[in-house]
């Protein structure tokens, strides 16, 4: 043995985890996916866990519904994460002792848990219910008089526990430093939560890397007075953007009537809308996929099925000849056909996502068709 593999072996030793070694042991990145098709075919598959993340744009862009979308799949995620891993460990006839006590911390701990700092007192929770998320299992943190290094401090203190799969900020924006709460109106501060900030990012990117946990920060746009040109720039300095893995930007986009048919800006009554999304920043994947929307509804959140046939006509898995549509194998190139041979066709694209709807079978297929998609498989 040489005197390299001697010092790594040391180091190893020392510190009672593997934080030398010769080459890389590849690992999966594993996701927490949103609802909408669309946004998942962006990232190659969802939001990587173990990592910073950083949802930033303009008021009413989407920014917070997106943030639950994730928690509430998060959610099911981890509860089907432990119910998996429990029942295989249980299955063992003799299980070892490192198994047992595993068995154990694993019915005390339960499934991984999610984390929301509102920061702005605004949490809805009837919306957040619509959107999926179980409220009444998500732990929520309301700051009322507490700084931004302290609240930094409690989330770092629980994602510590190694027991929160997903920690939620909303939003960097109105958090105070410690500094502020000490001035008045009349003194100036400066740097707002930069330097909290930097310290929190640096901190949190290693212990998130540790535990597994997604951290999820909400930012505001800010006018750059420093540019001539009317640019904006997010809060909180550079540190953050620089930890971040994944920086996603978000804008509200053509309102949409019931029908799902694109609106007038002054429309009176629009019933949703669509939320643009574009990627400025990834460190996970090949960054090919950089814009992409998903349709937003008033009265059902997001319109997954809509959305999953918007993405299978742009990567023709669902093929549109005038007003017909039809189902594309794109293994094989041949036109899909039903039970009976006949070719599986219907008119107008509320037709399609209706089809979809009713049958399950089809709609798996095509939901396995943009999966390989997604996935780059």
């Amino acid at each position: 043995m040489g005197k390299l593999d001697s010092l790594v072996q040391d180091f190893n030793k020392k510190y009672k985890e593997e934080i030398a070694a010769k080459g890389i042991k590849r690992i999966e990145t594993q996701k927490i996916p949103f609802s909408s098709p669309r946004l998942n075919y962006m990232l190659y598959g969802g939001l990587p866990r173990g990592r910073l993340i950083e949802f930033a744009g303009e008021e009413g862009g989407g920014k917070t519904t997106s943030a639950l979308d994730a928690a509430a799949n998060a959610q099911y995620m981890f509860s089907e994460e432990w119910e998996n891993e429990l029942k295989e460990l249980e299955a063992i006839q003799k299980p070892t002792k490192e198994q047992q006590t595993r068995i154990t911390y694993l019915k005390n701990r339960g499934p991984k848990q999610v984390v929301y700092a509102d920061c702005e007192n605004t949490l809805d929770e009837d919306w957040a219910t619509l959107i999926g998320v179980d409220v009444s299992s998500m732990y929520i943190l309301k700051p009322q008089s507490q700084s931004a290094e302290e609240v930094f401090e409690m989330l770092l203190n629980m994602i510590e526990t190694d027991e929160v799969g997903l920690v939620v900020i909303d939003s960097f924006g109105v958090m105070l430093s410690a500094q502020a709460y000490e001035k008045t109106m009349e003194e100036k501060t400066y740097g707002g939560i930069a330097a909290a900030l930097t310290l929190f990012s640096k901190k949190a990117v290693m212990l998130c890397q540790k535990t597994g946990t997604t951290l999820i920060g909400i930012n505001q746009m800010r006018e750059d007075m420093n540019s001539p040109y009317s640019a904006f720039k997010t809060t909180g300095g550079k540190a953050w953007k620089h930890n971040c893995s994944v920086r996603l930007m978000f804008q509200k986009g053509a309102f949409l009537d019931s029908s799902g048919a694109e609106m007038k800006r002054s429309a009176d009554e629009p019933k949703g809308n669509q939320v643009m999304v574009s990627v400025a920043k990834t460190k996970v994947c090949k960054p090919d996929r950089r814009t992409g929307f998903y349709t937003l509804k008033y009265d059902t959140g997001i319109d997954a099925l809509t959305d999953l046939v918007e993405t299978a006509l742009r990567y023709g898995i669902i093929n549109q000849s005038g007003s017909w549509f039809n189902f594309v194998d794109l293994d094989t190139g041949e036109i899909m056909q039903d039970a009976n041979g006949e070719t599986i066709k219907v008119q107008g694209k509320l037709g399609v996502v209706d089809m979809l709807d009713e049958d399950d079978i089809l709609r798996d297929v095509i939901e396995q068709k943009v999966m390989k998609l997604i996935r780059a498989e």
